[in-house]
């Protein structure tokens, strides 16, 4: 198997639905898990025991060693909080259970003392500048006239954000729709996408191949690399290869010319949609700029109807 095709494989698993989040490397002869919840490790070993039960782990100073199947060998270290997975089989172990362990730690295992977010999560959250605040957002919509109306770009800014934190918060199927959508803003929607990883939401960006003169495939390869650049407060990458890994995989994209902007959602048959006159791009998100802005809640039927297939997002869609 290919790197390639092992990443994504490996973005398919960390994608599983965790109550606590974790992150993943594959160094080739072994795959190296981490996660910086205190206690991790004894959260690991009640997940190995309801899987693996009656399984023997042997504790050496800081480092517990298991042995689930043949040809694979784990190892726990209770001070670095890393699990090292090897062996001749590991990668076929990894692939075929791994999954399934994480299914059980989020439901059947115990629950780790609370102590806040991890730090990958809260670094996220800090570069978003954000926090899920059901009111906040509210308060947000409650500011916008009733039938729409003008409003400055940091509103419509800070809206944007956090009405799709919110959709994707809830598992949503979230739709993304404009014809100018620069590498900041697609780069922030990947940060939402992490950041609610595991609600189980969809979400589909609907914008032209090309825009003011440019691929729309130039502006993915610049979010790409900044994606790989920046770093957290810890000097650490903000977002890893397997993580970008999963939000390409997730993130399904369809290219149409049209001149409309909008976000909209949809969940348990109840649709929303925040129509405005600004693009999704620094020419109205980071200039003095005023655009007009309406939001409504409408029914599936309409959503689809009125705005998804006149644009062939989705025959199938609900």
């Amino acid at each position: 198997m290919s790197k390639k095709d092992r990443r994504r494989m490996m973005a398919q698993i960390w994608g599983t639905p965790t109550s606590h989040d974790i992150d993943m490397v594959d160094e080739g002869d072994q795959i190296v898990v981490f996660s910086n919840y205190r206690g991790i490790i004894n959260w690991w070993l009640e997940i190995f025991k309801i899987y693996y039960p009656g399984i023997k782990c042997r504790e050496k100073g800081d480092v517990i060693k298991i042995k689930p199947s043949t040809g694979v060998t784990i190892k726990l270290n209770k001070t670095t909080r890393l699990m090292k997975i090897s062996g001749k089989d590991h990668w076929p172990w990894f692939v075929d259970t791994f999954g399934a362990l994480l299914d059980i730690g989020n439901g059947d295992a115990v629950e780790l003392p609370s102590d806040g977010k991890s730090v990958s999560e809260n670094s996220v959250t800090r570069f978003l500048q954000l926090d899920k605040d059901d009111e906040e957002v509210q308060d947000l919509l409650d500011r916008i006239p009733e039938g729409g109306g003008i409003m400055h770009h940091e509103f419509i800014m800070r809206l944007w954000k956090s009405l799709l934190d919110d959709w994707f918060g809830v598992g949503a199927s979230v739709y993304v729709v404009t014809p100018r959508i620069d590498s900041e803003r697609l780069f922030l929607l990947m940060l939402l996408m992490i950041r609610n990883k595991g609600t189980g939401f969809q979400v589909t960006l609907m914008t032209p191949a090309k825009q003011d003169g440019e691929r729309f495939d130039k502006t993915m390869e610049k979010t790409k690399r900044r994606l790989k650049e920046v770093k957290s407060a810890h000097d650490a990458r903000l977002v890893s290869d397997v993580k970008l890994e999963w939000v390409l995989l997730t993130l399904n994209i369809m290219h149409e010319n049209f001149s409309t902007n909008f976000i909209a959602a949809y969940k348990d048959g109840e649709g929303e949609i925040l129509t405005t006159t600004a693009h999704f791009h620094k020419s109205h998100f980071h200039q003095e700029q005023k655009d007009n802005v309406n939001y409504s809640r409408i029914s599936a039927h309409e959503l689809r109807k009125n705005y998804l297939l006149p644009l062939n997002i989705g025959n199938n869609v609900f």
